[in-house]
């Protein structure tokens, strides 16, 4: 399994196989009040408290402004990590995106340190590709290679309406992330009046279903999972006679023996159903012969 990087939000690294692939660009979209900037709050204090650098970068926010909403949400300690040098905030205006042209590459490796690894911020990007034209988004494939290459991302974008003036190309493909978060309101009230679904996380399992979440006093989002939904992304040994025999099965198939055994290994070690694999290992024994 590649190396996880801990996302700090209480509940959703049991959901999503121990937390974010290392160096990779995972994307929190949402509405309005949904918890996106307390996201990246709780992801930056993560690692800062355990002695991360972070690279902030806010288009809404100024260092003052995230000061006081990380003191009034109970997590007081940002202001230590800015003064210790670990924690850098660039706050960049909406008009300062016109003209002349702010190159986030540029940025990012400006503030690219020696530290082996770095988590990166960007919050909202959604106000970047506003001030872009068709031909310059498309540049939005290399920022996001850079971010990759310097460290681990987390970025949110704004959750446009259907009725919004502003054309659909502005709101980012997301199929750009290697990980997509939905954060939503609701409006049912109790349980279910915030949510959170993970629609990607390339190259790992993931939980699939619609998971209740409140944002609390002194700790930020916490996900409101149950035992059920935990074990459906879990592993089990359970059934493992029955890869083991299916393994010994297929090795023995011409050619392609010894590469359906790997396969099927692979099946073996992330099988998380409650159900038996006697079906799949039939079908696929019976299909590749």
């Amino acid at each position: 399994m590649s190396k996880r990087v801990k996302s700090g939000i209480y509940g959703l690294d049991e959901l999503i196989g121990g937390g974010f692939r290392k160096n990779t660009v995972n994307i929190v979209h949402g509405g309005i009040g949904v918890g996106k900037t307390t996201f990246c709050f709780q992801y930056a204090l993560f690692g800062l408290n355990r002695g991360e650098k972070v690279v902030f970068i806010s288009f809404e926010m100024t260092k003052e402004q995230i000061i006081r909403d990380c003191n009034e949400l109970g997590l007081s300690e940002i202001e230590e990590h800015i003064e210790s040098g670990n924690l850098k905030i660039i706050h960049i205006y909406g008009e300062d995106l016109t003209f002349p042209t702010i190159s986030l590459v540029d940025i990012l490796k400006e503030n690219k340190t020696d530290a082996d690894h770095i988590r990166f911020i960007i919050d909202p990007l959604t106000h970047y590709s506003m001030f872009l034209d068709d031909e310059k988004r498309k540049s939005l494939s290399t920022i996001f290679q850079s971010l990759r290459d310097f460290g681990t991302s987390v970025i949110t974008l704004e959750k446009s309406h259907p009725n919004d003036a502003i054309n659909n190309g502005s709101l980012m493909p997301l199929y750009l992330g290697d990980t997509v978060i939905h954060l939503d309101n609701l409006g049912f009230g109790e349980l279910f009046n915030r949510t959170l679904r993970v629609a990607k996380h390339r190259g790992s399992k993931h939980g699939e279903g619609l998971y209740p979440y409140n944002i609390e006093s002194g700790l930020g989002i916490v996900i409101l999972a149950s035992e059920h939904d935990i074990n459906k992304v879990t592993t089990t040994k359970e059934f493992d006679e029955q890869f083991i025999a299916a393994i010994k099965q297929v090795s023995n198939i011409d050619i392609v023996g010894e590469k359906l055994a790997k396969r099927i290994e692979h099946l073996r070690n992330d099988w998380n159903h409650s159900e038996s694999p006697e079906y799949i290992l039939d079908l696929v024994t019976k299909n590749e012969k």
